[in-house]
């Protein structure tokens, strides 16, 4: 048995970083079946052109089936020869027979390899698609489920206005909608390459561009009309979107990693018994999934970087450049994949504590509503004078002995605007989550 070298092999920790259905996308028997695939369809076209007859068309197809080859001898043939094509191309000529000198007819490398890539980037974003609707489906119930709970809001760290928690998951389901719309459009614009050693296809003349036109259309591909040997945006997009679809999971978890802390406690990753243990602290219940989220999210940051580095080919063809895609790729797409995965586990199972939550909202007796307060008297004092009232006055409650609402009462001009049942009303949370249900209404509606 091979040794498991990548962490996403592992039998032990591979689970953390991959999923099964992503890696058979990018396993060697899908990767080589992409190359045969392209082969066949070339062959296909170029026989109901004419360029080739139709019997070495249909020997190649047969030719091509994955059950011809040998991935073992391939692999070894194809490090003999410093070379990951020739020795497939030479599998398929023993396979065709008579049609041999037919295979591979007028196309480079580069073309077979790029354009089987690009089924495997088809393939990997249809995954990627359906588990973001997914994911983007589970926030939506959440959403819908905590629609109208006050919580605190927090920024920079600290309390700011009341929030709903309804409305933290639906602005997740709105990203995660976003999220989804460049890879789609990515899916739908997915080209053939055919543009032969130095993108000028002469090696078929003035049949080179109805070859392309054909070979784009028995593969559902767009035609680009000329080489994008060196053009290298298509992937580079890609990366770059499936890196920012890891960074939203990596934010969501991130938000849950933080409100499960010991001294927060609103919110926590669901675990089944005996999960998310300490090996030495019996109490510890840690965020073991959310966790390894935001480290998938972290690990996928760099893939833009590579793919960058990877479109700066020189002159026609960049073996170098090109090189790189060959890990970045597969790489990006399984960690974002399993980042995707669990987060939609993530927000399925995650545990609300209620209790908490009203607790920290009553934290600072009040004070979270001081902007409501404020804005309140704004109306008949005027925003700036009333600002300051209301800031000079919480500076001076330390020490007080007072509540917040005790001082508003008692504050000659404050005191004089506003009764006591006016200001218990401005200090209920509940009455200053402002348009955060109608928010999360709109964005549900929309996604519908």
């Amino acid at each position: 048995m091979t040794p498991a070298v990548h962490v996403s092999d592992s039998r032990l920790l591979g689970h953390l970083f991959s999923t099964s259905a992503m890696k058979a996308v990018w396993s060697d028997e899908a990767t080589l079946k992409a190359w045969l695939d392209v082969e066949a369809a070339l062959a296909g076209v170029q026989a109901s052109l004419g360029l080739i007859p139709q019997a070495a068309g249909d020997a190649i197809a047969n030719a091509c089936l994955l059950e011809h080859h040998d991935l073992g001898l391939l692999g070894a043939r194809i490090a003999a020869a410093s070379h990951p094509l020739t020795p497939v191309i030479a599998s398929i000529e023993t396979a065709a027979g008579e049609a041999a000198a037919f295979v591979h007819y007028g196309a480079t490398t580069q073309d077979i390899m790029d354009t089987g890539t690009v089924l495997q980037v088809r393939e990997g974003l249809r995954l990627m698609l359906t588990t973001l609707e997914a994911l983007q489906q589970t926030c939506i119930a959440q959403a819908r489920r905590w629609r109208g709970l006050p919580m605190a809001g927090r920024t920079h760290g600290q309390h700011a206005v009341p929030i709903t928690l309804g409305l933290k998951f639906a602005l997740w389901a709105r990203d995660v909608h976003d999220a989804m719309l460049p890879l789609a459009n990515t899916a739908a614009q997915l080209p053939v390459q055919l543009a032969g050693a130095a993108g000028t296809l002469a090696t078929l003349s003035d049949d080179a561009a109805s070859v392309r036109a054909a070979l784009a259309h028995a593969l559902a591909l767009r035609d680009p009309g000329a080489s994008w040997h060196t053009s290298r945006r298509i992937f580079a997009d890609a990366v770059c979107q499936l890196a920012m679809a890891s960074a939203l999971c990596g934010q969501i978890a991130n938000e849950i990693v933080n409100l499960q802390r010991t001294e927060i406690g609103e919110l926590a990753e669901g675990a089944a018994m005996g999960a998310g243990g300490s090996s030495t602290m019996p109490q510890k219940r840690n965020p073991m999934i959310a966790q390894n989220v935001v480290a998938l999210a972290r690990l996928m940051a760099a893939k833009p970087a590579a793919m960058i580095h990877a479109s700066m080919h020189e002159h026609e063809r960049d073996m170098a450049c090109w090189t790189m895609e060959w890990a970045v790729i597969p790489e990006s797409f399984v960690l974002t994949h399993a980042a995707l995965e669990q987060t939609v586990r993530l927000v399925e199972n995650v545990v609300v504590d209620e209790t908490r939550i009203a607790a920290n909202l009553a934290l600072t007796g009040g004070l979270i509503c001081a902007e409501a307060v404020m804005m309140d008297l704004a109306r008949d004092m005027g925003r700036n004078e009333a600002h300051h009232a209301v800031k000079d006055l919480i500076a001076a409650l330390p020490g007080s002995g007072q509540t917040f609402a005790e001082a508003l009462a008692g504050q000659m001009v404050i005191g004089k605007l506003r009764s006591g049942e006016q200001i218990a009303r401005l200090l209920d949370p509940a009455n200053n989550t402002g348009e955060a249900a109608a928010v999360v209404d709109r964005i549900i509606a929309g996604l519908g």
